[in-house]
């Protein structure tokens, strides 16, 4: 898609950050387009005010085929793709590595910027090799340079209001991204993306949930934070478990709980809990 969604709900809480990160670098005005790829490139590159950023684009053709989250390209001559996740500790070398060799016979230069929560670059994005031109981001940082351009004077007008807007989104969403780093160990790996999912989709209805660790490996979030509970997520000790508190039960849902024993499970119930969460819940201020 050449333009961002700008009216379109994105589906899941990953596309929403990326959506944010897409309208500033195709809808800013030329130095602050500039700016922001200078900062996921730590260095600056010309033929910004021309380039084209596409999202959610395909990585080949044919069914099933992967998309990459941002490609952002200057012609022939360079092209930068962002891939992304909200969750820590898990592997992503051969994601990236697919996308970085689906573009880069296309242009002279191509980077790769993997933008991930965590504040240093993980040891498997550090250890590709190859000759690919692979580099990390945190969102923390993205966060810092969105709330740091209006600040420093340098975005008037139209650029304002965007940078505005996605501090309004970045800033609440990212101190939470840091809560959730202490509950990535208590779930399988495999399991860290749908964590992450569930949580910024309970954030969305009911943000900063009672967080209570009776022991170090195992927690339990209680949504509303004051008040009695009404939706409540169990880590550690087996899979992760979300109970709805008078729920009638939906797809997977036995006792008005859910087991989430793979990613298919909550995404196949993502739906329902959510209209039933935000039954249960008080409604957002």
């Amino acid at each position: 898609m050449p333009v961002p969604r700008l009216f379109e709900a994105a589906h899941e809480p990953r596309e929403q950050w990326v959506h944010v990160l897409a309208t500033l670098l195709a809808l800013g005005g030329p130095e602050t387009r500039a700016a922001l790829v200078a900062e996921l490139l730590d260095d600056p590159i010309s033929g910004t005010a021309d380039m084209l950023v596409s999202e959610q684009r395909p990585m080949g053709t044919g069914p099933g085929v992967a998309l990459a989250d941002i490609v952002v390209r200057s012609g022939s001559e360079w092209a930068v793709v962002i891939e992304s996740d909200l969750a820590f500790d898990v592997p992503r070398a051969d994601r990236l590595i697919a996308s970085y060799d689906a573009v880069a016979g296309s242009v002279e230069r191509c980077v790769l910027i993997a933008v991930t929560p965590d504040r240093r670059p993980p040891a498997d994005i550090a250890a590709i090799d190859g000759g690919r031109d692979i580099r990390h981001k945190s969102w923390l940082r993205v966060r810092d340079w969105v709330q740091e351009r209006p600040e420093r004077g340098a975005a008037t007008g139209v650029d304002l209001a965007l940078l505005r807007e996605a501090d309004y989104f970045f800033t609440p969403r990212v101190a939470e991204l840091y809560r959730l780093e202490s509950l990535m160990p208590m779930v399988e790996i495999d399991l860290r993306h749908t964590l992450a999912a569930l949580f910024f989709d309970m954030h969305d209805l009911s943000s900063a949930p009672t967080i209570l660790n009776p022991t170090d490996s195992s927690a339990f979030l209680r949504y509303p934070r004051t008040g009695d509970t009404a939706v409540e997520v169990t880590l550690g000790d087996g899979p992760p478990r979300v109970t709805l508190t008078g729920g009638d039960g939906g797809p997977g849902y036995t006792d008005g709980a859910l087991v989430i024993s793979d990613a298919g499970t909550y995404t196949a119930a993502r739906a329902w809990t959510q209209s039933e969460a935000r039954r249960l819940l008080p409604a957002r201020r």
